[in-house]
């Protein structure tokens, strides 16, 4: 039984109603699927051996989750054609290990936005102007914490710059969502998107399409490696680094989940509250039987901690000063 790829990336969209960026994932699984039973039956048998061939490539049990969405589908896609589709029975999905998450901190941040790539021609073409491009959607994935298909199907149709709003439509929750932004940002999309079509996508490659996730991954590494930073770069380290620095700044977990499209609460505590260990421990503080045995200066510095965290010091409008002694903290932030 030979699967017709067009057909079951037709079931997929139209009957299962799957999310673009799953549909994209479930074809180059699928063709991988295909190209290892070759003409062979897909049986029990032969899952089972794919899976154990995987695992012992190296494979892990969220990446061979990866492969078992797609097996999913097809006796989805199987039952509904009156095709064969025992081959998954007795299967389970492997249990899930958490990701190793990198945080970048803001300095980190700062320098790989203020990096700058030259670049050489592309069929005679000065492709210079990407250097901008990237650091435009790298800005806006940091500082709207944003998903990178979020991110690169955006639509200037979609982005109220008076506001500072973006839109994002078929997230991965299948929710609307809205992300908020200011200056720097403001102004690079104003002048990234300008003279531009509403039904264009914000951002583009050199080759005026959709910016593709392997291009910019690739361009950002570049960026990173000579901005001096040795971390394993993606571009969704800036999404877990958005999330943490908000709770490690005291925002409440809900609003944080809000804000970068948790459907459940439970995924942004049991994935990054772990990181946040500051706001654990100042959480615990604040209990009326705890903070009474809590030491004066320990409140101090933590009240101190928790103002350093808004980064006064890096906003222009104001004039900011903080000092503590052994018995005092004293604080002036004054507009200019």
């Amino acid at each position: 039984m030979k699967i017709n790829e067009t057909d079951f990336l037709s079931f997929i969209t139209i009957k299962k109603s799957l999310a673009t960026q799953s549909i994209r994932h479930c074809r180059i699984r699928f063709r991988v699927i295909n190209r290892w039973l070759g003409e062979r039956e897909l049986t029990k048998q032969l899952v089972e051996e794919f899976f154990m061939e995987y695992r012992n490539k190296g494979r892990g049990n969220n990446s061979l989750n990866t492969y078992y969405f797609v097996f999913r589908q097809l006796k989805d896609y199987c039952i509904d054609r009156g095709l064969p589709s025992s081959f998954l029975d007795g299967f389970s999905s492997f249990k899930k290990t958490k990701p190793d998450i990198l945080i970048f901190t803001l300095e980190e941040i700062e320098k790989i936005l203020n990096q700058r790539l030259t670049y050489g021609k592309l069929a005679g073409v000065d492709c210079n102007f990407l250097d901008f491009r990237y650091r435009t959607l790298t800005m806006f994935i940091a500082y709207t914490g944003c998903r990178y298909s979020e991110a690169a199907n955006l639509r200037i149709k979609r982005l109220d710059l008076s506001a500072g709003r973006a839109i994002f439509i078929n997230t991965k929750t299948n929710e609307n969502r809205s992300a908020y932004f200011t200056d720097p940002l403001k102004s690079n999309l104003k002048k990234l998107i300008e003279g531009r079509s509403m039904d264009d996508f914000v951002f583009r490659n050199s080759r005026e399409k959709q910016a593709r996730v392997t291009e910019y991954s690739n361009d950002l590494k570049k960026r990173a490696k000579v901005a001096g930073i040795t971390k394993r770069v993606f571009p969704h380290n800036f999404r877990h680094s958005y999330i943490t620095h908000l709770l490690e700044a005291g925002v409440p977990i809900t609003e944080v989940a809000s804000l970068v499209g948790h459907k459940d609460i439970q995924t942004t505590y049991s994935t990054y509250m772990h990181l946040a260990d500051k706001t654990l421990e100042r959480a615990a503080m604040r209990h009326p039987a705890v903070r009474k045995n809590v030491a004066p200066i320990e409140i101090l510095r933590n009240l101190k901690e928790m103002i350093e965290n808004q980064h006064y010091e890096n906003d222009l409008r104001f004039n900011y000063e903080i000092h503590q002694g052994q018995d005092s903290l004293n604080i002036k932030l004054k507009i200019k």
